[in-house]
């Protein structure tokens, strides 16, 4: 089982949610719908984890990463970090996994909270490692 799916469902078991619950987090309508991910028949995008990870208050680093820790989540510096992702898959005309963009987007996240730059150069050097 992914990592995301057992933080998920303990999370939400701690929360007393149910996938129903958080089905409009990742754009969803019904529990069915949410159902496929659980079970690993489907993989849902990084925005639909990004939805659930705010909605169950948690990192997405947490939610996705082995290692992740659940710290409280600077909205600004991720969306920067997702835009940045999207480019670098743009500029080198992939497209990555929800697991690989998920693991580089907590990379260059990481990154900018240790104080390091991140900028479009960065991401496109990262996406040569993450898909290599």
């Amino acid at each position: 089982m992914s990592s995301w799916i057992s933080r998920a469902k303990s999370k939400m078991a701690e929360k007393k949610l149910t996938q129903t619950d958080i089905a409009p987090s990742m754009g969803k309508n019904t529990r069915g719908a949410i159902g496929h991910y659980f079970t690993g028949r489907s993989k849902p995008t990084l925005d639909q984890l990004e939805g659930l990870s705010k909605f169950l208050g948690v990192s997405l680093s947490w939610l996705v990463s082995d290692n992740g820790e659940n710290t409280a989540v600077d909205d600004d510096t991720l969306e920067e970090c997702l835009r940045l992702v999207e480019e670098a898959e743009e500029h080198a005309d992939l497209v990555l996994s929800a697991s690989q963009a998920a693991k580089m987007t907590t990379y260059l996240y990481r990154s900018a909270k240790d104080g390091q730059k991140i900028d479009a150069k960065k991401a496109t050097e990262l996406i040569v490692l993450v898909t290599s």
